[in-house]
């Protein structure tokens, strides 16, 4: 199990591709693979599998199979032998086999029947995989020969082309780590991520306060708001892979990440930065309660993951149910039943929690925050704001405006 393990490593650090390890009961051994994929795609895969576990069953001793699906996704897929018996299967992909272009999205969109807004998402997942073109079947051909033989680990012989000793650019007695303020924050950063882990929101944001001691400007010099964002973006990673280990699944923390991201790249301002901190906080927080620790049933955690991800679109019950796969009767009484909130109800208290914080950015005004959230309508905004908050938009905004004089 070691050796396979080892070389499915060696073939995604080799290729710069993702690589799934199969036993013949097609329970996954092991999954090396970027967290971008759509969950449609994750689908898509799994459906294909069976088919071609039935050719490598049959399939020669050296062969590899190779498939396409309806997203344009190439696979190669080679047998895992035991005793001369099929013992399970390696699956190296996606990859592209043809470069991403208008013309190819456009065809998977309508084979897919999917919206025509997931364009620019499958351009940008489609940009993140390798192309191979016609050098698949070298690769198919260097896969087999490293599943087949037995592994072999490969010394390296450096060559020296000078005497002089290398040094570190940074020795340990450079820097005294006992130091106090250090010791405090790298503690503090270690409970931050503890506590979104275990979705505790109240405890990480008071970590959060801990943590963001010392001042790190410096590291841009003149330019104190790129500093800022690498600091923030830096945040980011740590929060997902945290809210990773809390059981928040790969897709939808990916969503997460790429939302922030963009976020953070177009604050133009230090305060804008520090309502990120505590909005990103807040979020992987509650897919950790919502994702991992609440065990809703199949159905719901589906459609929870499909509304908080496209909560700004047109979408409705009907919608959902398509895309998840559910009977919309259905849907409604098991999302009732484990939310008590309907699911319409759900979509509109996300997208007032969105309006609220793009309003205390104070970059858009409270139409523009509506129409941006998935409104149709000012005057509908305006309607579903006072209901859930108890004020309007534009009270709300002015509160947050008085609020932030005061602690100035």
């Amino acid at each position: 199990m070691e050796e396979l393990i080892s070389k499915c490593w060696q073939i995604n650090k080799a290729f710069q591709i993702g690589v799934q390890a199969l036993d013949e009961e097609m329970k996954t051994i092991i999954h090396i693979a970027d967290d971008n994929e759509p969950l449609m795609v994750i689908e898509s895969r799994k459906s294909m599998l069976g088919e071609i576990q039935k050719e490598l069953v049959q399939a020669n001793k050296g062969s590899f199979c190779y498939q396409t699906d309806a997203f344009q996704l190439s696979y190669l897929a080679v047998p895992i032998n035991k005793d001369q018996r099929y013992a399970g299967m390696i699956v190296v992909g996606p990859f592209l086999n043809e470069r991403v272009s208008d013309h190819m999205i456009w065809n998977v969109i309508k084979e897919n029947n999917l919206e025509n807004n997931w364009l620019k998402k499958l351009e940008t997942y489609y940009k993140s995989l390798p192309l191979l073109a016609q050098s698949y079947l070298a690769i198919g051909d260097l896969v087999v020969n490293i599943v087949m033989n037995p592994h072999v680990k490969a010394q390296i012989i450096a060559s020296k082309h000078s005497s002089e000793k290398y040094r570190l650019d940074v020795e340990p007695n450079d820097y005294d780590q006992s130091g106090v303020e250090i010791k405090k924050r790298y503690e503090a950063e270690k409970k931050l991520l503890h506590y979104i882990e275990n979705g505790d929101k109240e405890n990480a944001i008071k970590a959060m306060l801990d943590h963001h001691t010392g001042d790190f400007l410096y590291r841009v010099p003149g330019n104190p708001l790129r500093a800022r964002k690498n600091i923030t973006f830096s945040g980011n990673t740590m929060y997902r892979i945290a809210a990773g280990n809390g059981g928040v699944e790969p897709q939808y923390l990916h969503a997460i990440s790429e939302k922030f991201a963009l976020k953070i790249e177009s604050a133009v301002a230090m305060s804008e930065l520090n309502k990120i901190d505590v909005s990103m906080i807040d979020e992987y927080c509650e897919a950790v309660k919502n994702f991992a620790i609440k065990g809703y049933s199949s159905v719901v955690k589906k459609a929870l993951m499909y509304i908080n991800l496209h909560f700004h679109e047109s979408i409705n019950l009907q919608t959902v149910a398509d895309v998840i796969g559910f009977n919309r009767t259905y849907l409604a009484k098991k999302f009732k039943s484990e939310m008590n909130l309907s699911v319409i109800d759900y979509i509109q208290r996300k997208r007032i929690d969105e309006a609220k914080f793009l309003i205390e950015l104070g970059r858009l005004s409270t139409t523009e925050v509506g129409l941006q959230v998935g409104f149709s309508s000012y005057n509908y905004f305006c309607k579903v704001f006072k209901e859930i908050t108890g004020m309007t938009a534009s009270e709300y905004k002015r509160n947050k405006q008085v609020e932030l004089e005061a602690h100035a």
